[in-house]
């Protein structure tokens, strides 16, 4: 009997040894499938007696739909934030809305940290013009808390008829509490909110005409074709978007020689990918992966590839603040991640969960997390890791690794994205914003009734500004209200306590005084803030929100940051190189 090769014989045993593996890991996910789909029959039927037990035989009367409603809740609660049950009533409700003569105030909310905060305004919107600004929290609706609302929930009780009221307390980023009523109106936000070339000083020479889509000529004699930036708003990715973005880009490039590109995504809540990772391709060279999804199943799992030659290819500044989330997020980090440009403003909203719509019976319908969103470098922009304590319990777990863009700078994970280049993104002080919320600046320019052809030019400014500060009492502001109101407190429990002379009467009269005399130091301090948004109403109202944005652009710091980083290349490049 002749003798197995000993070669043979090892290659033989190797082949069963891996086959044994590969048939073990095969067995193990088999088990480990048929054990989840045991585990869900168990728990269904656990859950099922329960129910029915609950219903039937509980003390009180329950209704099986609403305490489904509320334990379907109480489950997806200790997920994330963005997974939700909606009943039938409530997709009744947003269809009737989205097919009617219904509208809102102007803002979208999310949920961070368990707070409605804004993350858009709109321009020109109810809200803007009553100083709502992103970042500041909704805590009420009228008179219903928000704490345990969903985002879908919130724009629902936004919504109403045209010219009807709704009321806001409204939490402030610098923690004061304003309650405001606002009239809803009936308006449609473009995708791309304004486009243009400006000078260094920021004032637009070309402007992208929004009705007939033309560029136009606003003063050629402000500065040379090939001495400013082209600049380009993007309210959110809407259909199309991405089309507009390079039509305007590519007709200001054939008209001048701009420095380089503004491309504005503060406010930008998201919106299509697709239309993101488009406008990615206009700018980025091909065969790259700018973003993925990743999720437990493969169907959520999907690569977004470059695939075109890129058409601009020149300096490029985004700006982004704590309402930029989702898609506005991916573009400005995956040019982060490249090193393909200069991130500038504040830190993002970091949101980078996939959700998905699903319909259940009976028309009712769950919205849930099926994946997270990362970048070219291989971080989330996700800023709240949901995990869960032994109480299944949602907490937030911080992401603690390093990553590196593409020339190794250093950048970090779960924190939305953080800019290269922090500066002020906002136009206005909490003082002028202040004035918009008492609606003491909208009142006192619609009670002007200036004529139609009126020039609203710096002289009529100031003398408009010197007759609103002639007639305003600067006590209504918020922090010489509240001195007031104590003193007056003060003066009303003595009195009730019966111990109020004449003397303790005579020196609160003297701090009221005292307490007027330093608000009236302090309006005369803020003439210049008083000026800049009184002249900025009457532009709005006269003008409209083109010639509002137009005039808004030179005493941007953050569109002035970019301007100024694009003319100092130098800056530019020891950033991104």
């Amino acid at each position: 009997m002749s003798k197995i090769p000993f070669n043979l014989l090892r290659n033989v045993r190797k082949s069963l040894f891996f086959g044994l593996i590969i048939l073990l890991a095969i067995s193990s996910i088999a088990y480990q499938q048929k054990d989840l789909f045991f585990r869900i029959k168990q728990s269904l039927e656990i859950f099922s007696e329960a129910f029915s037990l609950i219903v039937v035989e509980f003390v009180d009367k329950i209704d099986p739909l609403e305490l489904m409603g509320t334990g379907l809740n109480a489950m997806f609660e200790s997920l994330d934030p963005y997974t939700n049950y909606f009943d039938a009533s409530s997709n009744e409700q947003a269809e009737i809305l989205n097919r009617s003569n219904f509208s809102s105030i102007g803002i979208q909310v999310d949920i961070k940290e368990n707070s409605a905060v804004v993350v858009r305004v709109i321009d020109g919107s109810p809200a803007q013009r009553s100083g709502i600004r992103t970042g500041d929290i909704i805590l009420s609706i009228d008179g219903l808390s928000t704490e345990t609302l969903v985002p879908e929930e919130i724009e629902n009780l936004l919504m109403g008829e045209i010219g009807s009221k709704v009321t806001l307390t409204v939490e402030t980023q610098n923690a004061t509490i304003d309650q405001l009523r606002l009239s809803r109106a009936k308006f449609e936000p473009k995708s791309l909110g304004y486009a243009a070339y400006l000078n260094l000083s920021g004032q637009p020479v070309i402007e992208l005409n929004m009705d007939t889509q033309e560029l136009e000529y606003i003063d050629s004699s402000k500065t040379e074709l090939n001495q400013g930036v082209a600049y380009l708003q993007i309210n959110e990715f809407g259909l199309g978007v991405n089309t507009e973005f390079r039509q305007a880009l590519q007709a200001m490039i054939e008209k001048s020689e701009p420095y380089g590109l503004i491309l504005d995504l503060r406010g930008n809540p998201g919106g299509l990918l697709q239309e993101s990772i488009q406008m990615l391709d206009f700018m980025v060279e091909p065969n790259i992966t700018v973003a993925e999804t990743k999720g437990r199943l493969d169907e959520y799992n999907t690569r977004y590839i470059t695939r075109e030659v890129p058409r601009y290819t020149g300096p490029l500044v985004v700006l982004i603040d704590q309402g930029s989330a989702s898609a506005s997020e991916i573009l400005s980090g995956v040019v982060q991640d490249l090193d393909r440009g200069v991130v500038v403003g504040e830190r993002s909203f970091g949101k980078g969960l996939v959700q998905i719509i699903k319909p259940l019976p009976y028309n009712n319908s769950m919205k849930f997390t099926i994946s997270r969103y990362y970048i070219p470098s291989g971080r989330s922009i996700q800023s709240l890791e949901y995990t869960h304590d032994t109480n299944n319990t949602a907490f937030q777990r911080a992401d603690d690794n390093v990553y590196k863009t593409k020339n190794g700078r250093v950048v970090h994970g779960g924190r939305g994205i953080e800019p290269d280049l922090q500066t002020n993104t906002e136009l206005l002080s909490p003082f002028q914003l202040e004035l918009l919320r008492l609606g003491l600046v909208g009142e006192f320019v619609q009670q002007l009734e200036l004529p139609i052809a009126a020039i609203i030019d710096d002289e009529l400014i100031q003398v408009m500004t010197k007759r609103f500060m002639d007639n305003f009492e600067p006590t209504r502001l918020q922090i010489w209200n509240k001195m007031i109101t104590l003193t007056d407190s003060l003066d009303y429990f003595l009195n009730d306590k019966n111990v109020l002379n004449a003397n303790t009467k005579e020196s609160i009269l003297q701090i009221n005084d005292h307490i007027t005399e330093l608000a009236n130091d302090y309006l005369i301090e803020k003439h210049g803030e008083i000026e800049m948004v009184l002249g900025l109403e009457l532009i709005r109202f006269y003008r409209g929100n083109q010639a509002w944005k137009r005039a808004s652009l030179a005493i941007d710091p953050a569109v002035i940051s970019g301007i100024q980083l694009l003319n100092e290349l130098q800056d530019y490049y020891s950033i991104v190189q």
